[in-house]
């Protein structure tokens, strides 16, 4: 069974772009278009990792991982988080405690698969 990822994303090339991706990786891939529509999908359905973009209109990054957080065992086991603000910035936000790799974008498409296999690895060896 391929692993199931919610891609939280409101730019619509960005979504297109690494859903097309990740679901040529055999990824099940769940799309949300802000971080209120991929709040209401994670109390849905199971995820093994949320990849979380930053700044979005309804909900942003910061106020979802705070909701997933609250969520307990049923939150997704695995966050990523993107931003395109300032690392140093962005990784001083109490709630990025949460998320398990931050990155940087623009994002290439392989830097994003790369740290996605490596995290669902490290995951599923702890279970």
């Amino acid at each position: 069974m391929s692993e199931r990822v919610l891609l939280v994303e409101d730019n619509s090339a960005a979504l297109a772009q690494f859903r097309d991706a990740l679901s040529n990786r055999g990824y099940q891939v769940t799309t949300a278009v802000n971080g209120l529509d991929g709040f209401a999908k994670v109390q849905t359905q199971k995820f093994d990792l949320c990849i979380v973009d930053h700044l979005m209109p309804l909900m942003n990054g910061p106020q979802l991982l705070k909701n997933l957080h609250s969520m307990g065992e049923r939150a997704p086991t695995a966050v990523i988080f993107l931003t395109t603000q300032d690392l140093d910035v962005v990784e001083q936000l109490p709630e990025l405690c949460i998320a398990d790799i931050v990155l940087a974008k623009p994002l290439s498409t392989e830097l994003l698969l790369e740290n996605v296999a490596d995290l669902l690895e490290q995951t599923s060896m702890a279970y």
